[in-house]
């Protein structure tokens, strides 16, 4: 793999995991305009790993209390948001929904604007000013929309967050619930996903260890730089303008898909 390439991987990444634009259909359509072709799982892990890490840097008080008391509301609706994304992510498996994304996931784009625009067209007033009040009808309905944003192209940040401003919560709890909802979800995936490799001899034929190293320290930087950027916009109640984005990739990435 070129350098040029990996960088812009990287910054793919560390930029869409917490922008509401979606890093995996970013991702795909980057490969798809460049061709890219090969066995990039390791990588991939690589860089959701870097992620994983700069929300734990992030969120570091917030986890550590968690750590210290883990019977606590907080921790009960996330293990709720999550069991029922689990649902989700076995059915994607299952039903070997990968063979299709390449042809749907402009349509998720889209479908990501829309739900961008609707949490602040139709935004309830907030009434949770604390992520722990946060209630578990909004945890459930938040592991069901995240359950979605497994395929390319619906950004699990930007569902969550919508879906959670949407049952009528805070901003900013929004954005907290959202971001440690990820820590599992992430960390599943990684697991997941080492435990499919079956010849890690295969997996370096792309990258080298070397490189996969430098790709989780660059990724690390730029998801916390994102994660940092996307609170601040979600603060001065910004978060929608990605959907005119969103609509622009959505139809670039249709238009690549069936020619």
């Amino acid at each position: 793999m070129k350098f040029w390439v990996l960088i812009i991987l990287c910054l793919i990444q560390g930029l869409t995991e917490f922008l509401p634009v979606s890093s995996s259909g970013h991702l795909l359509l980057f490969e798809n305009i460049f061709q890219i072709s090969g066995n990039l799982l390791l990588l991939n892990l690589f860089l959701h790993l870097a992620t994983l890490l700069a929300v734990v840097i992030v969120y570091r008080k917030i986890i550590w209390n968690l750590i210290k008391k883990p019977f606590q509301p907080l921790t009960y609706k996330l293990i709720v948001s999550t069991l029922i994304t689990l649902v989700f992510a076995f059915s994607y498996e299952i039903f070997d929904v990968d063979k299709y994304v390449s042809k749907i996931y402009g349509f998720c784009f889209i479908l990501t604007a829309i739900l961008l625009f609707s949490a602040y067209k139709f935004q309830k007033k907030a009434s949770v000013i604390k992520v722990g009040e946060i209630s578990y009808k909004s945890a459930c309905v938040v592991g069901l929309v995240q359950g979605f944003a497994v395929l390319p192209g619906i950004s699990r940040s930007g569902s969550t967050i919508s879906a959670l401003l949407l049952c009528g919560n805070d901003d900013s709890q929004s954005a907290e619930f959202s971001f440690l909802l990820s820590l599992p979800i992430i960390l599943g995936g990684f697991i997941f996903e080492l435990i499919k490799i079956d010849d890690f001899s295969g997996v370096f034929e792309m990258i080298s260890p070397l490189m996969c190293v430098f790709a989780f320290v660059f990724t690390f930087f730029v998801s916390v730089i994102s994660l940092k950027i996307t609170l601040k916009m979600l603060k001065n109640r910004k978060f929608n303008y990605f959907a005119i984005y969103l609509l622009l990739v959505g139809v670039i990435a249709i238009v690549l898909s069936f020619t």
